[in-house]
């Protein structure tokens, strides 16, 4: 028998594509197991979730449950600027919304793909912890941020979660009522914030291979045999300015197998990324191209003094 396996997304109607291309490459790499896909969302686009439920017909070992958030009443959201969403705290609700039949849970976020086979993460041993997750790059900083003692401090971007005893430890009240308490003081990154305040060191630490971080301007690891490789930071692998690199190279091609194969790069909105759009078309050796995009900060820069 197939080992079936809960996945769980936490997502917004700007997400829908990449949970898409995510879920593309965790059927392509585990086809002898039944992936159990549970997405909590606030709003889809249609064409998302048309191609979402298409992907549900096409692959064979894929089940996908809904459930959208009719209410936010008795939550707190503390959204710091930049790329962070709301829907980052999503990954709270699966104890509270999901049946209590499904007791455990691999949370993925949705700028994630998977490369091999994530039996071995779903099968590892909690140790009666309520999680386990990767410790983050820059712990020591983050642990001085939010009060931390024990120096221990996770990324929340891959969790293994015990959801029978999240429910009893009424974890997502907790959750939120840190938030509440401590407001936008302390908080950088959010729901991860608030999960390593509350949790306080008490996890299971995660092989890096089952949450291997790459960021822009860096290159996947060749020698970390990684299972999942998650972009993190605001850059993104389908932005236009995203660096050409080995990680980069396998985002597309899992963009390339999945029912959104006609994405294109997207472009910046910010100065920031416009000239990095620039710099990275220049060192591809596509002079014109990259020269619209300075004349176009030119034309921002001068407005109506540009002629």
């Amino acid at each position: 028998m197939p080992e079936q396996i809960h996945l769980g997304f936490g997502i917004d109607k700007n997400f829908g594509k990449f949970a898409g291309i995510t879920i593309t490459s965790l059927v392509h790499n585990n086809i002898g197991h039944d992936l159990i896909v549970h997405i909590v969302y606030d709003e889809l686009l249609p064409e998302d979730m048309e191609k979402l439920q298409q992907m549900e017909r096409l692959y064979r070992n894929l089940t996908l449950y809904f459930y959208q958030i009719t209410s936010t009443e008795g939550m707190t959201f503390v959204v710091p600027p930049g790329h962070i969403t709301q829907a980052m705290y999503y990954r709270y609700l699966f104890a509270d919304m999901l049946p209590e039949t499904v007791t455990r849970l691999i949370y993925m976020d949705a700028d994630i793909i998977c490369k091999g086979d994530i039996l071995p993460l779903w099968q590892l041993d909690l140790q009666g912890k309520v999680l386990a997750a990767a410790r983050d790059y820059g712990e020591n900083r983050s642990c001085d941020r939010i009060g931390l003692k024990n120096g221990r401090y996770f990324n929340s971007g891959v969790l293994l979660m015990d959801l029978t005893k999240w429910r009893q430890q009424k974890l997502t009240q907790k959750l939120f009522q840190w938030l509440e308490q401590v407001g936008g003081t302390k908080i950088l990154w959010g729901d991860q914030d608030a999960l390593n305040g509350v949790i306080d060191g008490e996890f299971v630490e995660l092989p890096k291979i089952f949450n291997c971080i790459v960021i822009n301007n860096t290159t996947l690891n060749e020698d970390l045999q990684a299972v999942i490789v998650h972009y993190i930071d605001y850059v993104k692998p389908w932005h236009s300015y995203y660096v050409d690199s080995n990680a980069k190279e396998l985002y597309w091609q899992y963009v390339k197998k999945s029912l959104w194969s006609d994405l294109k790069p997207q472009d910046g909105k910010t100065v920031q990324t416009v000239m990095m759009t620039a710099r990275l078309l220049h060192k591809q050796g596509k002079y014109a191209e990259s020269a619209s995009y300075y004349e176009a900060l030119l034309k921002y820069f001068l407005k109506d003094k540009y002629e």
